[in-house]
């Protein structure tokens, strides 16, 4: 598939650099731990009732809910594999050895001729091509996770609670219970297979963005306003790896463009199924929130609607761009079909071509606007 997708980009006139790589699923193990942990600590302390033990498991639950997001984001960074000439950390290796290795790279196009100048606005055109399947359905699976999370803090809670307020024993237990029963089926059907076709998540996003490759190729007039990267990421549905990976080794690149004419970062997620367009990411106000306003601005004109997604534990690849403070989001389509992914399902007869026309109608109108932002001079500044 990498190397399709790298014909027709070049077939269109650009040059694609592969980025090879290599990681471990130690996110996925350390993720099925943390569980293992939260449901024994659960356990130990609706056995050990009023007594210090109790006390004691649900400071630990406490502890380990507070601390869940640090300790993934740690792992995360280390179960790469490190670049050429690089040590290994011990904490590295333990990670790179937690789990199943996996080779796979990224594909990185740009139009060949035209210079690599950090005083014009960056737009990275981002989708990956990996997919995968797995037993539970994506909402089952997003259901368990916020339960068994959610569910563990406020055990933890209500153990401490109820040493000074005896009646809350029985609530207590009744959650500790549910985070019981929402844990089981995380622990045992989190596997991930082969069988989904992948054709909404993600060849649809992939093919949009080969097609606005194709578009822009055919326009010469934003050439000197406007520098635009190709990336095709592998390995997203394994915890975005790739995009972590092209993050590391470009993180200098990117923030001289960052600190130039200004970097935007825009994934395409899932867009080929009729349905109202959202975004992921930030809302708030600031330099991160720009790539936001254009595209808030270009759905207005459009008349288009334009949602907000947000599913918690839901990962894309943007967020590795975003987490460091580049200005990223993620652009996806919901519909009927969209629950179809990660199954047998993800066929191509779910796709709409309507997904796609508004996804990359917003992309071109983006485009158009960050090239007269810098012909007016505003690219530093607010941009409409």
């Amino acid at each position: 598939m990498a190397r399709e997708i790298a014909a027709r980009l070049e077939q269109f006139g650009y040059r694609v650099d592969w980025q090879a790589f290599g990681f471990s699923t130690a996110f996925n193990t350390a993720i099925t731990l943390e569980i293992f942990i939260g449901q024994l600590l659960v356990l130990l302390a609706l056995w050990g009732r009023e007594t210090w033990l109790s006390t004691f498991c649900c400071g630990l639950l406490a502890a380990l809910a507070l601390s869940f997001g640090l300790i993934n984001r740690v792992v995360h960074r280390s179960a790469l594999m490190p670049l050429a000439g690089e040590k290994p950390s011990l904490w590295s290796t333990l990670c790179l050895r937690s789990g199943r290795q996996y080779h796979t790279a990224n594909l990185i196009a740009t139009l060949p001729g035209i210079p690599d100048d950090a005083a014009l606005p960056y737009l990275y055109l981002v989708a990956h091509y990996d997919s995968k399947s797995q037993r539970l359905p994506l909402a089952i699976r997003i259901a368990l996770f916020i339960l068994t999370l959610a569910g563990a803090g406020a055990f933890a809670v209500l153990g401490f609670l109820r040493l000074v307020f005896p009646a809350l024993a029985p609530l207590a237990a009744g959650v500790g219970i549910v985070v019981l029963l929402s844990g089981l089926p995380l622990l045992f059907f989190q596997d991930v297979g082969n069988a989904s076709p992948g054709a909404i998540d993600n060849a649809s996003g992939a093919g949009l963005v080969l097609h606005l490759a194709e578009c822009l190729s055919r326009r010469p007039d934003w050439r000197d306003k406007l520098r635009v990267k190709i990336l095709i990421t592998g390995a997203e549905e394994l915890a975005v790896m790739g995009a972590a990976a092209y993050l590391r080794a470009h993180l200098a690149a990117l923030r001289r463009q960052a600190q130039g004419g200004g970097l935007y970062i825009l994934n395409f997620d899932g867009v080929g199924v009729r349905g109202r367009l959202c975004f992921v990411g930030e809302t708030g106000q600031g330099t991160r929130t720009r790539l936001l306003s254009l595209i808030r601005a270009a759905c207005r004109e459009m008349r288009l609607p334009l949602g907000r997604f947000n599913l918690v534990g839901a990962l894309f690849d943007h967020l590795p761009f975003a987490e460091v403070g580049f200005d990223a989001l993620s652009l996806v389509t919901l519909g009927r079909a969209s629950w179809w992914v990660h199954t047998p399902q993800d066929s191509v007869e779910k796709l709409d071509v309507e997904g796609f026309r508004q996804a990359g109608a917003v992309a071109l109108r983006v485009v158009e606007k960050l090239c007269h932002a810098k012909a007016s001079g505003l690219a530093d500044t607010a941009l409409p």
